[in-house]
């Protein structure tokens, strides 16, 4: 799949000269077309200390998966705690088909600027799919986004995500073999002679007398 770059070249500054780091070194590949667009609402907050809020949060979204031959919509319900003093979010979000078949976990990371004054704040999102479908929504299983979300006055935004284009392949499934269990079962038997008792404990062929 065709990607857009971001470049992040780091500049170091000297009285004489200023040097730049190779290309590669400071490169973010994102895919080139959006893979999730969504307008989200805010349906709830509460305070939960002096500190944080804990908010809840409703949207409805498009997916333009890789090697997709359709745009799927979607809904979602997210909630999550936010901080008022470093301005972050971290919450998990229920992404379903707009048919309810298929679904889908994010997990959602953000890091926020507020204009107060405005009512209005930008931030930058991280977002990590799991899901166990089989369908649709297959591809997003294990993919990493990142973006940015909008938030508009009056409690509503906008969130548009990338791909990141990590350069290493999704680890294959791990199928785990249960242990093989002992099914060795012991018995014991007596047998009375003059005087004596013997016992014998199938134990790994074990013969024990007393």
């Amino acid at each position: 799949m065709t990607t857009a770059s971001i470049m992040v070249t780091p500049v170091v500054a000297t009285t004489m000269t200023t040097t730049t780091t190779p290309e590669e070194a400071g490169m973010i590949e994102l895919s080139l077309q959006p893979v999730y667009q969504e307008q989200i609402r805010g349906t709830e907050q509460t305070p939960i200390n002096q500190t944080h809020l804990q908010i809840t949060y409703a949207g409805n979204g498009t997916l333009n998966l890789p090697n997709g031959t359709e745009i799927i919509r979607t809904t979602s319900s997210g909630s999550g705690i936010a901080s008022m003093i470093d301005n972050d979010f971290a919450g998990n979000e229920i992404l379903t088909t707009e048919d309810g078949s298929e679904s889908a976990t994010a997990r959602v990371y953000e890091l926020l600027r507020f204009d107060m004054q405005q009512g209005n704040g930008r931030g930058i999102t991280i977002v990590t799919f799991h899901t166990n479908s089989t369908g649709m929504l297959a591809p997003l299983d294990g993919m990493i986004l990142t973006g940015i979300t909008e938030l508009h006055p009056g409690g509503t935004g906008s969130v548009t995500l990338w791909e990141w284009q990590s350069g290493i392949p999704l680890p294959a499934p791990v199928t785990t073999t249960p242990p093989l269990t002992d099914t060795t079962t012991n018995t014991t038997t007596t047998a009375e002679g003059e005087g004596e008792t013997v016992e014998e404990e199938a134990v790994g062929g074990a013969e024990v007398a007393e």
